[in-house]
């Protein structure tokens, strides 16, 4: 399978992501199974698929609708034999290999942190977009013995959204509480967005300080942070 996925026409034609899946899906290395949880419409799947970075893929989803939806989209783009469909409650019933990869994206950061609490044994590569709830679910990843290797800033309608790629490592470590709020892996690169995504996490963490004066300590560095990345 090559390294650098290129582009095949199928059934159905290419599809295009939002930018937030997209981020998600530049983070997804090649694999032999890529399980899609929470996959709502399966348009992740199919363009993973469609781009040849997972031999089969996974579409999976605890409501109906939403994998009906999916299977009809996997269905027009000629993937059925590609791609299958699981109704389960997260991990539940699935089986991932060394080489299989789970995407964990869309979901609130305590639901993906009682996802992963559920599974017999660690998943080997994971691939997160945590829609809230991120701070807890970094230090949760990182006290289990996993390694944040990749962290990205999607930017979609005007708000950011962070995505990681994540390792087990089996070695427990732990974050600061700067770290756990901006992530480890974009304190160190500093990626052009930071400056805006600093304003961002500084308007949540403001909110929190009404009812948590703590919070000012992270206040204070986000502010010190914002005018070094801005100089």
């Amino acid at each position: 399978m090559p390294d650098s996925p290129t582009k095949k026409n199928v059934l159905g034609g290419q599809i295009r992501l939002s930018p937030r899946l997209q981020a998600v899906a530049d983070l997804v290395p090649v694999c032999r199974v890529a399980h899609d949880i929470g996959t709502d419409h399966g348009w992740l799947p199919i363009w993973l698929v469609q781009q040849g970075y997972c031999e089969q893929a996974v579409a999976a989803d605890l409501r109906v609708g939403p994998l009906q939806r999916a299977s009809s989209h996997i269905r027009r783009y000629g993937l059925s034999d590609r791609i299958e469909t699981s109704l389960t409650d997260g991990l539940a019933g699935h089986e991932i290999g060394d080489d299989d990869v789970v995407i964990l994206a869309g979901l609130g950061g305590h639901e993906i942190m009682r996802i992963v609490s559920a599974v017999d044994k660690p998943c080997p590569m994971l691939v997160i977009q945590a829609m809230k709830s991120l701070p807890e679910l970094r230090h949760f990843l990182c006290e289990r013995g996993y390694r944040i290797e990749r962290e990205i800033l999607a930017r979609e309608r005007h708000r950011f959204y962070p995505v990681m790629q994540v390792r087990f490592a089996g070695i427990s470590c732990q974050l600061t509480d700067l770290e756990a709020w901006v992530g480890p892996v974009i304190l160190t690169e500093r990626p052009c967005e930071l400056p805006d995504y600093l304003v961002q996490l500084q308007h949540r963490i403001q909110k929190q300080m009404l009812g948590d004066p703590q919070m000012q300590s992270l206040s204070d560095q986000i502010n010190g942070l914002t005018g070094a990345v801005t100089q």
